[in-house]
């Protein structure tokens, strides 16, 4: 661009001596024209001439300069398209360093101290029926790995520790996004059923589980090893339509207590979620599991059936201070034994409301019948208040009056009777799993 400089200086230059030269020229040979006049007219025609050329070079110069600054934006992008590629091949050649082949892990506490009215060894010890009270109790430590194996599965593990030793809450791997809009899992692991149960512990929206799920599948909940499925339905009436499927080989004191090789347990679970505004939506669950139990003696059918509503309120934008979850669900057991079976049914009603950004009320209620013994139930009614101090840290006050119509129980010893209890949980997390569903 700055080359054009000493080029226009030469054509002015040029112009006036060839200018000059013509007019002394004509003035040797015409003697009888006015010099001046000739002079002053070239002289006009040289000004108009100049002006001319000097708005075409100054038009070329910044055309030229454009035409520079166009060719230097596309080499600027050329080289940050050619950085993006040299990325993205990185990426997918699938060379990766050793700190990305890591998977995530996470260490979480749950820990309560908990009192009650009673004394009964029954309600004040640790089993499968009741969480302890009258101290203090570490009710479980666990490790996390969480990792996606390659682009179509996924694994993970979930390992504890309490008093009672260590063990394995879940260990399973995932193949995703399979034909039909098929997910399939392998391992050990808590199966679909209702809205709790595929929910650890340290993660419930109150301290404890219902008594209903606990009298039929005790505090560990239904798991065990074996295959799960998941369908994606076709969507009809509801927003989305999911069907789950499992079969897994365990045994809990409850409803299904097999040590038989046949002692498995079939699930199904059948998911309609309907969204009713961009804040609110609704799920509605029904679920069953069939298998074997060997109370008294042999080998007889078990059955529990659930029928489930959740409502969930998260107003948009403010989601962070203001939440209201809202679960119901009914249960049936149906269990055989040698001269008949033993029909049980029960339910609960939990809410839990968010009231800023750090505290949460809740409150539940629910009522169950023992399983092999329907005359005898209870009665549950509970309040808690959260304080989560941050994600990763959470303590909970929950007061629970629980009434029982109960003499006796082939699970624990002595007396089982009504009482007051007041705990004080403290569960903290650290690394990227923290408190939520699994």
């Amino acid at each position: 661009m700055s080359g054009y400089g000493p080029f226009r200086h030469s054509i002015i230059a040029g112009l006036i001596i060839i200018t000059i030269s013509t007019g002394s020229i004509e003035a040797q040979d015409t003697v009888q024209l006015n010099s001046k006049d000739t002079i002053y007219q070239k002289v006009i025609e040289l000004e108009r001439t100049l002006k001319e050329l000097t708005k075409t070079i100054s038009e070329q110069n910044e055309k030229d300069e454009l035409e520079l600054l166009l060719k230097e934006a596309e080499r600027l992008s050329t080289q940050q398209e050619e950085h993006k590629v040299d990325v993205s091949k990185k990426y997918f050649s699938g060379v990766r360093q050793q700190q990305g082949l890591n998977p995530n892990i996470s260490f979480g506490m749950d820990f309560f101290g908990a009192i009650s009215t009673s004394d009964a060894s029954s309600i004040t010890e640790a089993s499968d029926i009741s969480y302890g009270n009258n101290g203090f109790y570490l009710r479980e430590a666990q490790l996390s790995l969480v990792a996606p194996l390659d682009p179509y599965t996924r694994g993970k593990a979930f390992l504890s520790a309490s008093a009672q030793g260590f063990f394995v809450d879940e260990v399973y791997m995932e193949w995703l996004n399979l034909p039909l809009s098929m997910n399939l899992k392998a391992g050990v692991f808590n199966s679909e059923f209702g809205f709790l149960n595929r929910y650890h512990d340290h993660a419930l929206p109150q301290f404890d589980r219902p008594k209903v799920l606990i009298n039929m599948f005790g505090t560990g909940g239904l798991r065990g090893a074996g295959l799960a499925t998941n369908f994606l339905l076709p969507s009809v009436i509801a927003h989305s339509t999911s069907l789950d499927i499992s079969v897994i080989y365990g045994s809990n004191t409850q409803s299904f207590m097999s040590g038989s090789p046949s002692g498995f347990m079939f699930t199904g679970q059948f998911l309609n979620y309907y969204d009713l505004s961009a804040s609110s939506y609704i799920e509605i669950r029904l679920s069953g599991v069939a298998g074997e139990n060997n109370y008294p003696e042999g080998d007889f059918s078990s059955f529990v059936g659930s029928a489930g509503i959740a409502y969930k309120w998260a107003p948009v934008g403010r989601e962070k201070y203001r939440t209201l979850d809202w679960k119901t669900e009914f249960l049936y057991g149906y269990r055989g034994y040698g001269e008949g079976a033993h029909q049980s049914k029960g339910f609960y009603t939990s809410i839990h409301n968010k009231l800023n950004s750090r505290l949460w009320l809740g409150g539940r209620i629910g009522y169950s019948e023992i399983p092999y013994d329907p005359s005898q139930n209870e009665w549950e009614f509970a309040l808690s208040f959260d304080f989560w101090q941050s994600e990763f840290v959470l303590t909970r006050f929950q007061y629970q009056y629980t009434d029982r119509n109960i003499e006796h129980r082939i699970d624990v010893a002595g007396p089982y009777p009504s009482d007051h209890s007041f705990v004080i949980q403290v569960s903290w997390a650290m690394g990227p799993h923290k408190h939520e569903a699994y």
